[in-house]
């Protein structure tokens, strides 16, 4: 029969066994539980930007690409054409070109146009290239200031 100091120590070591066994699975569920946190987050940034990256391109090398990227949806940056706008009710059909005027895009877009958009504006199309008929159809429409706004501001802001 034990003494009552072994069974002490019998006890404490047992205690002891048990804190460092309680103290490893509290670690390991933590290690778990960052571990499946962090493969979580890291499948929606991958997801949510892949979803919405979008390739940005300049006409002129965008006509090279466009059969490339399979309906893709992008962004292409141009010139409008002069004299190439035909408008009826909502819907847009004119050309974007690129800076030598040689490679052209038919854009088809249906919604409501900037302020800014007209024959000569530079403007950013989004939206997708459908092959067979050689249209760019076009969801987003947006255009820039042209320059003579920046060189307004620049010498208002130089006259101040």
């Amino acid at each position: 029969m034990p003494t009552k100091t072994e069974w002490h120590a019998v006890c404490i070591g047992k205690q002891q066994a048990n804190r460092r066994e309680e103290s490893m699975n509290g670690k390991l569920a933590f290690g778990i539980s960052i571990a499946v946190l962090l493969t979580a987050l890291g499948f929606l940034l991958f997801t949510g930007l892949n979803a919405n990256m979008v390739y940005y391109f300049q006409v002129d090398e965008y006509i090279h690409k466009a059969p490339s990227l399979g309906g893709e949806t992008v962004k292409v940056n141009g010139t409008v054409a002069d004299g190439t706008i035909k408008k009826t009710g909502l819907e847009y059909a004119f050309i974007v070109q690129g800076q030598n005027g040689q490679n052209q895009l038919n854009v088809n877009y249906r919604g409501v146009v900037p302020d800014t958009f007209r024959e000569g504006s530079d403007v950013v199309i989004e939206g997708r290239y459908d092959p067979q008929a050689k249209v760019f159809h076009c969801t987003t429409l947006l255009a820039k200031c042209p320059s003579k706004y920046e060189k307004q501001q620049r010498a208002a802001a130089e006259g101040r």
